[in-house]
């Protein structure tokens, strides 16, 4: 009985180009996440040309390729690969695809005028010194918010008010335990 030495080793390449493809994979996405996308695009353009692209391996593969792709500013890239993974056999994938899609198709949001504010950097918190933004209508004598002294509060003023809430409150009480008890 004779065993094809052929199929074992093209199984065996195959094991091997699929190894070979998920390291390049990780290797992508950690330089990725690191933001050095030129070298996420490199590694993750060599596991797509070892992976077979209709697994779940493949399948992510492309998808994080058009993340950096669209990270690298080549958006277009990245819309092509996403529209081409609409029909993938994975699930997962092609639901990862449309979101990525959405995202990448959407209309860009306008600023909106007098809407975004402008927050100031702040040395120390002694420093900081209040500017109210004049509106463009011509009042510049106006405030748009009002000041608040970071003064420490006045303590030693009589609240009588307090003491009677606190009085009545304990003969409530007081009147309230002789009855239950």
């Amino acid at each position: 009985m004779k065993i094809n030495n052929g199929g074992e080793n093209l199984l065996m390449e195959e094991i091997s180009a699929d190894k070979i493809a998920s390291d390049l994979y990780q290797q992508g996405v950690l330089n990725f996440e690191r933001g050095d996308y030129q070298k996420a695009i490199t590694l993750l353009e060599r596991a797509r040309a070892l992976a077979i692209l209709e697994t779940s391996l493949g399948g992510e593969i492309l998808i994080w390729l058009a993340n950096a792709y669209d990270a690298n500013g080549r958006t277009d890239d990245a819309i092509v690969l996403c529209r081409s993974l609409k029909n993938h056999p994975v699930g997962d994938v092609r639901k990862s695809a449309k979101y990525i899609l959405g995202i990448l198709t959407a209309p860009p949001l306008s600023k909106l005028e007098g809407v975004v504010s402008e927050v100031p950097i702040l040395e120390s918190p002694d420093t900081y010194q209040s500017k109210p933004i004049a509106k463009s209508t011509g009042q510049t004598n106006q405030k748009p918010f009002r000041e608040v002294s970071l003064e420490k509060p006045n303590t030693e003023s009589k609240n009588n008010f307090l003491w009677f809430a606190i009085a009545v409150t304990l003969l409530v009480l007081a009147l309230w335990a002789s009855k239950s008890g």
